[in-house]
Parts: structure tokens; C-alpha cells; sequence
């Protein structure tokens, strides 16, 4: 079509006229369709002949894209992260995280999900995400788990006497009001089970949906609360300036695991690969920050 005939195009392709006449029938034959008609020695293309001329070049076009992104190395091309993410930490921790890994991979886009950790993990099994962050977790056939045990802490109006002790146990808080998650969490089934074993009456005065929504509560001196440090650092984090809650280890041992998931049967690209790494690291400087508000012995102060 640009040529003008067959001969100047087999001129400019280096290949004979004959060739080149067959390579046209040939594609007409695969496509059904005529894309020319001959007329005294000439082909004149049809309309749809345009058609196929307008996107055949623009593939063209996207693949000489292609090899120039791949030539000027892996990191000039462009990636999509998916995670999805339980709310405590998609809410509040990896916004920062997102925000800093970019500095270091300027072509890389995120789409972030928040979601229950229970949806959290089905959607990784299905393999529709890179990275997830969810409650528990377990290793299988279709995704990867690297877990983390932390030790649920108790949260207290500062002012509290009991803050005078480094260690809280269920004896301490018998009959006070709690506040404390839905009667399913585990956290909350948990919590039952250590004031039933000690004796001790349990009173759920305050039941909600996470931790982030038992500060007020707790804060105001109207219950205490028993959840995992990362409330404790996520309290920290977002109400620097407010001194109205403090945090001490609780005794019997609660535990929390929580895990980044990685899907098995779905490829990662290196930028996803590297933000993995990146949010592994975090957590574990999240958590060492987070224990930091609660070893002391003395009122927690920012």
C-alpha cells in the first residue's frame, strides 16, 4: 500500500515479486477476506485494507516501544503492585510505605484493596494479587506465608494506677469494663478464655470492630483494652500528641500472628519482588517501635 505496486515493495523488502504476490494471497486465504483487487497489473487496496493498514502499524509501533523499555533496562517499565490488606494496615501503615518504595521505583503503580483478612487470603489463593496482609494465614499449594507472632499488649487511661505494674494480668482487671472485638475474633475469644482460666469476672462492655476504634473508649477512662501492638503503634503514630492511652504487657500470653502473603502460582514482577522485601523490613522496624511503647515501666509519653 505505501509502495504503490508489488514490484516496488518487493524492491524495498529485498524479496522477489513472486514471493511477495504469494505472501498477499496467503494472507488473504488466512483472513478470508480479499484485500485488494487487481486491476490491469496493479492491486488497489479496499476499504478494509485501510483498516488493517491503521492498526498493523500501531502494533508495530508498541512493539519498537517495547524493545526501546526493554534495552533502557528493567526499571524503566512501567508495573502495576496489586495488594490487598486487612484495614489496620492498609488504612494506616502502608500509605507510608507506598509513598517511600516510589521514590525508589518512580514506574511502578499500586492498586491497594482493603479487605478481612479472611477475603484477604482467598483472593491471594485465587492469585489475583501480588501482596496480601492478613490475620493468621497459612502456607499452601497456592500462596506463601511469612508470619509474625507478637504478643497482644493491654491498653490503659493513662493515669491508670495499675500502670504502676510492667505486666497486667486478668486478676488486675476483673470486673472492669473491656473494650474488646466482636465475640468471633479470636483476640476477643482469647481474652475470655485467660479471665475464665484466672477466675477473674470479664465484663465486654464495649464490643467493636477493630482496635483503632477502642482508643476513644479507652482514652476517656471508660475501659481497658487488650489488642496487638499494632494498635499500639498505630495510636502512636496518628494521636502523637494525645497522652490519654498507655500500653503495658499482658499476662497469660495473647497471641497475634498476622503474615504478608505471596501467591505461588503467579508470577511477580522484580518491582513487586522488591516491594515485598521493602514492607518485610518495615514490619519488623513497625513492631520494634511498637514494643518501644510498651517495655517501659513507667506512663507512656510521646
Amino acid at each position: 500500500m505505501t509502495a504503490g505496486s508489488i514490484s516496488a515493495a518487493a524492491r524495498q523488502l529485498g524479496r522477489t515479486q513472486p514471493a511477495l504476490s504469494a505472501t498477499v494471497k496467503e494472507i488473504e486465504r488466512n483472513m478470508n477476506c480479499q484485500l485488494f483487487e487487481r486491476e490491469k497489473g496493479r492491486l488497489i487496496p479496499v476499504p478494509e485494507t485501510f483498516f488493517l493498514l491503521d492498526r498493523a502499524t500501531a502494533i508495530l509501533e508498541q512493539v519498537d516501544d517495547l524493545k526501546r523499555l526493554l534495552k533502557s533496562g528493567s526499571e524503566a517499565i512501567p508495573r502495576k503492585i496489586n495488594i490487598s490488606s486487612m484495614p489496620v494496615f492498609g488504612d494506616h501503615f502502608l500509605p507510608g510505605i507506598i509513598a517511600e518504595f516510589s521514590k525508589d521505583y518512580p514506574q511502578a503503580g499500586f492498586q491497594v484493596a482493603v479487605q478481612g483478612s479472611p477475603e484477604v487470603i482467598a483472593s491471594m489463593e485465587a492469585q489475583r494479587f501480588d501482596v496480601g496482609l492478613a490475620e493468621r494465614g497459612e502456607d499452601s499449594d497456592l500462596i506463601h506465608c511469612r508470619h509474625f507472632d507478637v504478643d497482644c499488649v493491654c491498653a490503659l487511661p493513662n493515669g491508670d494506677p495499675l500502670l504502676a505494674k510492667s505486666v497486667i494480668e486478668p486478676a488486675d482487671l476483673a470486673g472492669r469494663p473491656c473494650a474488646s472485638f466482636l465475640p468471633e475474633h479470636h483476640i476477643a475469644k482469647a481474652l475470655k478464655a485467660a479471665f475464665d482460666n484466672a477466675g477473674a469476672a470479664f465484663d465486654p462492655k464495649f464490643q467493636m470492630q477493630n482496635g483503632a476504634a477502642q482508643f476513644e473508649i479507652i482514652g476517656s477512662g471508660a475501659g481497658f483494652g487488650v489488642f496487638s501492638p499494632l494498635n499500639a503503634w498505630i495510636h502512636r503514630r496518628l494521636w502523637s500528641n494525645n497522652n490519654n492511652i498507655a500500653f503495658r504487657r499482658f499476662k497469660p500470653q495473647i497471641t497475634y500472628r498476622f503474615s504478608i502473603i505471596t501467591p505461588k502460582r503467579r508470577p511477580l514482577s522484580r518491582s513487586a519482588m522488591a516491594f515485598a522485601a521493602t514492607l518485610e523490613a518495615a514490619v519488623i522496624k513497625m513492631l520494634a517501635e511498637a514494643q518501644s511503647h510498651v517495655d517501659d515501666g513507667t506512663p507512656v509519653t510521646s
